[in-house]
């Protein structure tokens, strides 16, 4: 499906991240968390990827007949993903937006809706399920959080630090950052020096 564009505001950003989607091949592999998620029940619903890439997770999960949002700032990430979404026949539940998430995270928080290439309204939700895969940004992890509908779940995954670090969490860092109303489901440090992360998966209970 068209996408949406607020690329003026995360032009370098896409730049970036453009050069090295396009120098590599992509996998769709499907992340680990929403294999957990799916596991742990995710109620019916839509659900809303954030920094999706080039995502295996949204691509199951059309395939499961579910309507997914996928967000990125990489036209050619979200292009890629386009393409394997026709292969596989489920390009008409796949919603594609290019959206600077931190920009839109941050005008959210502050209330501007004067900010061009800041509103989206098919990032508003609610979400069964709400998706973040090596990222970390505390303005749109609580957007994120905001979107989860009751019942609904929060896989979360930022890579970890014991210093801070921009773009990276101390491990424990996501659960704590979680607002009333929240039961943490799974909460892990996985890899090794420079890769490890952080993983979180949570349920709206509130």
């Amino acid at each position: 499906m068209a996408h949406p564009t607020g690329r003026p505001r995360g032009e370098a950003d896409r730049r970036r991240w453009n050069t090295r989607f396009a120098g590599r091949a992509p996998t769709f592999a499907v992340h680990p968390l929403t294999t957990a998620a799916l596991e742990a029940d995710v109620p019916d619903g839509p659900v809303l990827e954030l920094a999706c890439g080039r995502s295996g997770s949204a691509l199951a999960l059309a395939e499961l007949g579910r309507r997914v949002v996928v967000a990125d700032v990489s036209d050619v990430a979200l292009d890629q993903l386009r393409g394997e979404a026709r292969r596989r026949g489920v390009h008409d539940r796949v919603l594609r937006v290019e959206v600077d998430l931190c920009a839109w995270a941050s005008a959210v928080a502050s209330g501007r809706k004067d900010v061009r290439g800041t509103e989206f309204p098919e990032l508003e939700g609610p979400f069964a399920f709400v998706l973040a895969t090596l990222f970390w940004d505390a303005d749109v992890f609580r957007a994120a959080c905001a979107r989860v509908a009751p019942g609904g779940l929060l896989g979360w995954e930022a890579l970890a630090d014991a210093r801070p670090r921009r773009y990276h969490v101390r491990h424990g860092q996501l659960e704590e950052s979680l607002p009333p109303g929240w039961r943490v489901v799974r909460a892990e440090l996985v890899g090794a020096g420079a890769r490890r992360s952080s993983r979180l998966l949570a349920r709206r209970t509130g």
